[in-house]
């Protein structure tokens, strides 16, 4: 199993489209608006994604992720 493969399963959907937002410069704050998720949750899922991706913090996560193809 690829290190893709492997990542798209352990990424859940919202870790993703956070994390896609984010590459397309969204703040957290836009993100919570336009999806309607309390900022917690997107707080959570940034956390998460930050540390499956073993990321420094969410622009790291965002690169690795990119490097990886997970989000375009």
């Amino acid at each position: 199993m690829s290190m893709k493969d492997k990542m798209l399963q352990e990424l859940d959907p919202l870790e993703l489209r956070c994390l896609s937002l984010a590459a397309r410069g969204r703040t957290r704050e836009d993100i919570t608006r336009e999806t309607d998720i309390c900022h917690e949750r997107i707080e959570q899922a940034f956390a998460s994604a930050m540390e499956k991706l073993q990321a420094g913090n969410v622009a790291e996560a965002v690169f690795r992720a990119a490097r990886m193809d997970l989000i375009s």
